[in-house]
């Protein structure tokens, strides 16, 4: 223990000065707005149609006006890009069509590709991606982006929360010769969402990545930390004209037949039918979604994590239904992927999952969109009664009884009203109702300030009601945050009181009021450190009290990063932790952590190498107190990409805790691989195994898009006792959807 501390003081000594050793480098004095009203890019319009291969061989394309002069974000902030690009905008009535040249100085053997899965990790390719802000509002708006594979990428965005679960139908064909690569995409105008006006104007932006430099460059110029979502800092795109809003009317019904047992014969069959989506542009700006028998059986499982703490962990969303037009119901400042949400008033994963178990979903329907200065969005989901399973422990006996869960009906009302450029007020109502008397409601109002670009000014109220109300049922925090270029800092003050109780949302902990704050720079040597891209030392305190404000959780991090200009990069990072306890914690079956008061200190080390080589990893090692003991915790991942067909990557984790009430390891593998036959048709495997429950969880996904929004999916899953290697549950599941326009 004395030596883990005397470590962890080296580490924040060391950091410390590191900090002030490195010369704190300014940026360039650039005007970033007056360069982004510069920024103005004219449609042409066409009376045929593009023949879409990547060659950009048509005559129309002559027609075009070239954009060019693309400009650096990173490396070399402001700086020309270093490789040529070259933009060309067509339309006709029906479709917005996209030419790209992308020149490279070392031809094709500088191109970099990886991955050409739906939804590609963009970053370790390089790529293309344009960004529509089709309202031109500054607050909403469409990514699309392609690699030199043909890889298909896409994002809906919306005010301060984005999406990239989103679909729309697009088409992209893309070359590679000596000279670099070539790209054209076909946007059909029913996929966006636009006004009626006859002389359309929109915001519009691209970024192209250059991997092997790593290489970010804009059109309309763009500042770190800022990326393409950032849509109030795009150029314009003029020219459109006579274009009209489709009504987008379609359904997608699905056949699903899944079959169960535990051994390969014998299977038992229960096919089922259902309205995976029914979808109607109400209006040019409004969207109404519905769902009959709905079935999540492609969805992937979720990864197995060690939770060492008194809360909830927290699983993001993975259904599609959910996840399209998500951003509309979002909460609160943009969430740190590090950290579980504070507060959510609506989680969508309390509908149709409970305890990990799927609870069948007789249907819903949803309204969202645009509707003037508004969003909008009204969704309404019903559930059938179910029993959950009986859960048995090693020996046999009865661990959890099986529980009857009510029918049940989910509803949530959110509205946001525009203000200012990019500032917004709303509320939301969210209800819970279950069969009999019992109901649970949620309501709020919150507002989202930005100013001067970089300051962001977030407050929220939330108040819940059921049978029994108390006055302790209430939430409500203020946060403000300034990220520029070389500073960031934060604060925050939150409440939550005893008895609030989103029964439909997420708080993993209640009656608290918590104070946090954070700082942060990002010194970038320009050169002066060859290898170095960015230094980032921060630092953070959070000091969580209880309703009589005594205090309960103290917790001092602070950490120095440095980005390699390859894109891997190391950490070192010490945290103190105090942590009191008013009554026993139970952690593991059999080992109980008293009550009382702790303090311990923790050290940590991270690396992660070049994610685009064909082979990468990340090392991590952390050790310090833990709870009047001690913790080691060794975390280790190796990733193998041959080509941009195939990746697997294998994950270890392990837990080493000593504790005055007894000592446990906790080893969690996971192993992740893909092979992609086509831009539409992938397989997937996630292999996982967990040391505490001895149990090996697959996943195995088959997915073939035979046409845009159109699937076939092969899934199996099992679950199986690796003591007894005895199968606990075997499925297969065979589901196919087809979209009808109507």
């Amino acid at each position: 223990m004395n030596l883990s501390r005397r470590i962890s003081a080296a580490g924040i000594n060391l950091a410390i000065i590191i900090f002030f050793a490195v010369p704190l480098l300014s940026g360039q004095d650039i005007d970033w707005k007056k360069l982004q009203e510069e920024s103005v890019m004219i449609a042409t319009r066409i009376e045929g149609e593009i023949k879409l291969d990547g060659i950009l061989d048509d005559p129309e394309w002559d027609l075009a006006t070239p954009y060019s002069n693309f400009i650096q974000k990173i490396p070399e902030t402001g700086e020309p890009a270093t490789e040529q690009t070259e933009i060309r905008i067509l339309y006709n009535q029906d479709t917005l069509y996209i030419g790209a040249h992308l020149w490279d100085s070392a031809g094709r053997e500088g191109i970099v590709v990886t991955d050409i899965t739906k939804d590609y990790m963009t970053r370790n390719s390089d790529g293309l991606q344009v960004m529509l802000d089709t309202y031109d509002d500054d607050r909403n708006g469409f990514i699309f982006g392609s690699n030199p594979a043909e890889g298909r990428w896409d994002m809906q965005i919306g005010n301060n929360s984005s999406n990239s679960s989103w679909d729309g139908i697009w088409y992209n064909r893309a070359t590679i010769d000596d000279r670099g690569w070539h790209l054209e995409m076909a946007i059909p105008f029913k996929t966006l969402r636009f006004t009626r006006d006859k002389i359309q104007q929109w915001g519009i932006n691209f970024e192209r990545r250059v991997r092997r430099k790593n290489e970010e460059s804009y059109w309309a110029p763009m500042p770190p930390p800022h990326r393409l979502g950032r849509i109030d800092m795009a150029g314009t795109l003029i020219g459109l004209e006579d274009i009209k809003p489709s009504t987008n009317m379609y359904l997608k019904p699905y056949i699903s037949v899944p079959g169960t047992n535990r051994e390969f014969d014998d299977w038992d069959l229960q096919p089922e039918a259902g309205i995976e989506v029914f979808k109607w542009s109400v209006t040019s700006q409004l969207t109404f979604d519905a769902t009959i028998n709905t079935d999540f059986s492609q969805v992937e499982v979720d990864e197995v994590r060690t939770n060492l703490t008194r809360f909830s962990l927290f699983f993001p969303e993975k259904r599609d239904f959910f996840l399209e037009n998500q951003s509309v119901f979002s909460w609160g400042p943009a969430s740190d992927n590090r950290r579980a949400p504070a507060v959510l008033p609506f989680f969508s994963r309390r509908i149709g999952l409970s305890g990990g178990e799927i609870v069948p979903i007789l249907g819903g329907a949803r309204l969202t969109g645009r509707a003037g200065h508004y969003t909008v969005g009204v969704m309404s989901m019903q559930t059938d009664d179910f029993w959950t399973s009986t859960k048995y422990d090693d020996d046999g006996n009865v661990e959890e009884e099986s529980e009857f869960l009510p029918t049940t009906n989910f509803t949530v009302v959110r509205i946001k009203r525009d203000i200012f450029s990019r500032s917004e007020i709303g509320g939301i109502i969210v209800n819970k109702d279950s069969e009999g008397p019992e109901f649970n409601r949620t309501y709020g109002v919150d507002s989202s300030f930005n100013f001067f670009n970089y300051l962001d000014i977030n407050a929220y109220a939330l108040k819940t009601e059921s049978e029994n109300n108390t006055d302790e049922d209430f939430a409500g925090s203020l946060s403000a945050q300034w990220r520029d270029e070389f500073w960031e800092i934060g604060a925050s003050h939150m409440r939550i009181g005893e008895e609030f109780s989103p029964e439909a949302g997420f708080v993993p902990r209640t009656g608290m009021n918590r104070t946090s704050g954070q700082f942060g720079i990002t010194q970038r040597p320009r050169g002066r450190v060859p290898w170095v891209r960015e230094f980032n030392p921060e630092v953070s305190l959070e000091y969580i009290t209880n309703p009589d404000n005594r205090l309960e959780t103290r917790n001092f991090e602070s950490g120095f990063r440095t980005s390699f200009n390859d894109g891997g990069f190391f950490r070192i990072g010490y945290d103190r932790v105090f942590e009191r306890l008013d009554e026993d914690f139970e952690i593991r079956d059999g080992i109980n952590i008293p009550t009382g008061d702790y303090n311990w200190d923790e050290f940590s080390l991270f690396y992660r190498s070049d994610s685009s080589r064909k082979f990468s990893g990340s090392l991590s090692y952390s050790t310090g107190g833990f709870w009047g003991g001690d913790r080691n915790q060794y975390r280790g991942g190796l990733q193998f990409q041959p080509s941009y067909r195939f990746a697997a990557e294998l994950n270890l984790t392990r837990n080493v805790v000593d504790l005055p009430a007894g000592d446990f390891t906790v080893d969690l593998v996971g192993l992740n691989a893909n092979y992609s036959f086509s831009k539409r048709m992938f397989l997937k495997g996630l292999i996982q195994y967990n040391s505490e429950s001895h149990e090996m969880i697959s996943n195995i996904r088959y997915n073939f898009m035979y046409k845009p929004l159109s699937d076939l999916y092969v899934v199996y899953n099992e679950r199986r006792d690796m003591d007894t290697n005895e199968v606990k549950d075997r499925a297969i599941t065979l589901k196919f959807t087809y979209v009808l326009p109507l």
